[in-house]
């Protein structure tokens, strides 16, 4: 039977600089990467409410590229970000860091792990800010986790009914 469940490797305290939250679902590895490769794609899946639409991005394809989000953030309202590919393996792995537009990213990442399972795919989210060093940039987001780890736990669960 496919565990659908969420596995959580770390739980979000704030000593710790990362977050991963896991799921098993039924879509091969190519559909599911399919999905997080496309960043016009992803407000259908943020469970965090905050990614609104792309500007203008197209699937992800080298490490390097950018893509533009609209974003919204109940304390900063709405704005855009520049999202710098740090980690591309086709079906298995694509990350990002996420700045201002035109900006150097402050130091946290996005990284997305596609794994092969015999019922489809494991799914692994890691929401990691071990490079923000800077304070007033942890004063400014409120501390860290700056996304709830109930909210990443949400992307699993909205990605696994839009690849159902």
């Amino acid at each position: 039977m496919l565990d659908s469940g969420p596995r959580r490797a770390h739980d979000g305290d704030v000593d710790r600089t990362s977050v991963v939250v896991s799921r098993e679902v039924t879509a091969s590895p190519s559909v599911v990467f399919g999905l997080l490769a496309d960043p016009r794609r992803h407000p259908e899946i943020d469970g965090s409410d905050m990614v609104r639409a792309d500007d203008g991005a197209s699937p992800v394809t080298a490490v390097g590229q950018v893509f533009r989000m609209h974003v919204h953030h109940p304390r900063a309202g709405d704005y855009r970000t520049d999202n710098l590919v740090t980690r591309f393996l086709r079906d298995v792995e694509v990350a990002w860091r996420t700045g201002p537009v035109d900006g150097t990213p402050p130091g946290w990442e996005w990284r997305w792990r596609v794994d092969a399972t015999a019922a489809g795919s494991l799914v692994s989210l890691t929401y990691d800010w071990s490079d923000v060093d800077d304070p007033e940039i942890h004063r400014r987001v409120g501390g860290f986790p700056a996304v709830p780890v109930t909210a990443l736990e949400r992307t699993l669960e909205r990605l696994e009914a839009v690849v159902a």
